[in-house]
């Protein structure tokens, strides 16, 4: 990857697409050609995917900090990587099936969705009178409605007609990103369809010469917008940040879903501004409409606001009660808010937990394997193929005719199921298990449970584990975290080399240490990591590869791994296993310390992943 001509330091608290929009006007480029140029998207063509707000995937990051010469924090402070910890909604951003598009949370809004015309104005220097001002990451945030620098409302539309997105569509990262010339602060949503007009082409407005909203948030309203910005930089791993983020999402769906007779807790001043929200979301149907953040930022401010007010509300349960009772005018308005809270229930608070149980519908997600009372665990606590030491415990004794492997898979799917409600193949996605693989298990459970005494053991065992994790006060790993961060990872040539020089000399046959086996060698550190299936380990050296390479390397695959892995290997396997468990051991340390004094580089990646 060659650097660019020319490049830009980032703004500060400027969002990835932002960067792109002001660096591919600079080079006369479309965001797409850019995202091309730089590796965040094939050079075979397609547009620049939503994920990449996230973070980078695999190997773009190095591919892009080559070519705009940017360091690893810089790339990686344009995304939300940093903000994942405590904003659920980036937690739940799970990796795709193989062959569909991601599921996107809609509380992580579209790259052009919301903005501060005087932000995009810039402040007057020479290179933002040119190229305008940044586009905030935070404005990705379906809670942030506000801009507490200029005291104003975020505007979600374009003043001369451009059409932002609705609740059904999922924009890309950048509207037109294939369109060239446009201002970076011009608008890139589409004029209204007219009977002359098919062919809709991007507004272009210039959004940073758009008045401010005449509406003004109220000084506890921006002092709701500064709190809720502070608790995103919220230092180290806090579980109680990423409950009240979740029991506000829960909260603001119970105030939509409700609408109109939930007006009593909004601010009068601002309640005419959800009108518009609740006739849009009425018009749409379903529930899945209100399980996202109000699209435009006053109401967005008024709904959060009202929600903030009833967590401080002492008998929470007789708020819920208030709403089940009157405010609610259905039994399907009362089903709805039921399956959103069913579907988040893990990740809110206890408090809302018990104020919330008797008032809904509780049930198992799997007919005959009713969950446990209670899951003191997360799904994010849960490794794909269970830790070794957590089997020998409790699955080891049993005598069934599953073979391991197998069982294991079974029982991490389960477990993630009882936390989440989710479904056999939405488990296996979360863990990272391929599509026809999620199948073979579903198929495995059900032969396996025709079986006699052994449904009941491994039922028993796997509640014994449930238990165990839950009772645990501390110390459970985030092995999502590992998996996304390691998703496309494997061991760069450089290190490589400095853990094949620790290998003792060889007395006979020089050992090949090519790039295939370095490709096996970052399987193993990925299993060791994540405690995922080798099955499922990422594999970017080997798809580099032209295909006959590919087709030889997978069928010399399992080899190497029985090589590695079995009770007798031969020396050069058990040295390598060796210096190998090692750096995997120490890397993990690093991460759950969040230090690598000897691996910043991996561990920068890590980050940035």
């Amino acid at each position: 990857m060659h650097p660019l001509p020319r490049s830009f330091d980032p703004l500060p608290d400027e969002s990835l697409p932002g960067y792109l929009l002001r660096l591919s006007f600079r080079l006369d480029l479309t965001p797409g050609e850019l995202g091309r140029t730089t590796g965040l998207v094939s050079t075979s063509g397609g547009s620049l995917p939503r994920r990449l707000v996230l973070g980078f995937p695999g190997l773009s990051l190095d591919k892009f900090t080559q070519a705009t010469r940017l360091s690893r924090d810089e790339a990686r402070l344009l995304t939300l990587s940093t903000w994942r910890r405590n904003y659920p909604p980036i937690q739940r951003w799970l990796p795709p099936l193989h062959g569909q598009a991601p599921q996107i949370d809609k509380w992580i809004l579209g790259g052009l969705d919301r903005y501060c015309p005087q932000c995009l104005a810039g402040d007057n220097s020479p290179i933002q009178r040119e190229y305008g001002g940044p586009w905030k990451k935070e404005w990705h945030l379906g809670i942030v409605f506000a801009c507490p620098q200029h005291e104003c409302f975020l505007r979600h539309h374009c003043p001369q007609g451009g059409q932002p997105p609705d609740y059904d569509r999922a924009p890309r990262l950048i509207p037109f990103d294939g369109f060239r010339g446009l201002h970076p602060t011009a608008c890139r949503y589409p004029l209204p369809a007219t009977a002359r007009r098919l062919r809709r082409p991007p507004c272009g407005n210039r959004l940073d010469q758009a008045p401010t909203p005449a509406l003004r948030p109220t000084p506890r309203l921006l002092a709701l917008q500064h709190h809720l910005l502070s608790l995103l930089n919220t230092q180290g791993d806090n579980q109680e940040v990423r409950d009240y983020f979740s029991d506000l999402h829960l909260l603001t769906a119970l105030i939509s879903i409700s609408w109109p007779n939930s007006r009593h807790r909004v601010d009068s001043i601002l309640a005419p501004a959800i009108e518009p929200e609740a006739d849009t979301r009425r018009a749409l149907g379903g529930i899945r409409v209100h399980d996202t953040s109000p699209i435009d930022p006053i109401a967005c401010g008024a709904i959060l606001d009202a929600a903030h007010s009833l967590l401080k509300i002492d008998s929470l349960r007789d708020v819920l009660a208030e709403f089940f009772g009157s405010a609610f005018t259905s039994t399907q308005a009362r089903a709805g808010w039921a399956h959103i809270f069913t579907k988040y229930e893990k990740s809110c608070s206890q408090r809302l937990r018990t104020a919330a149980a008797p008032l809904i519908r509780t049930y198992s997600p799997s007919p005959g394997w009713t969950a446990p009372r209670s899951t003191g665990y997360r799904a994010e606590n849960i490794p794909a193929h269970l830790e070794p030491n957590w089997y020998a415990r409790h699955f080891q004794k049993l005598d069934g005719p599953t073979d391991h492997k197998i069982l294991r898979r079974i029982a991490a799917i389960q477990l993630v199921q009882w936390t989440t409600q989710a479904s056999i193949s939405e488990a296996a996605r979360y863990l990272g298990v391929e599509a026809e693989k999620a199948l073979y298990t579903e198929d495995n459970t059900h032969i396996w449970m025709k079986s006699t005494h052994e449904v009941q053991d491994f039922r028993i065992a796997l509640s014994d584990l449930a238990a165990e994790l839950s009772g645990r006060t501390g110390g459970l790993i985030d092995y999502q975290y590992r998996r996304e961060a390691f998703r496309d990872w494997s061991l760069d040539p450089s290190t490589w080399q400095e853990l094949t020089s620790q290998l003792e000399p060889p007395h006979g046959k020089e050992p090949v240490l090519d790039d295939r086996k370095r490709q096996d060698a970052s399987v193993f550190i990925w299993v060791h990591i994540t405690r995922g299936e080798h099955l499922f380990a990422p594999r970017p050296i080997e798809a580099e590869q032209p295909l006959h390479v590919q087709q030889d390397w997978a069928r010399r695959r399992n080899t190497t791994w029985f090589q590695l892995t079995r009770p007798d290997p031969m020396r050069h396997y058990a040295d390598l296993r060796k210096v190998l468990t090692d750096y995997a051991c120490q890397f993990a340390a690093d991460i759950e310390a969040g230090t690598a004094p000897t691996r910043a580089r991996e561990v920068a990646r890590l980050a940035g992943g």
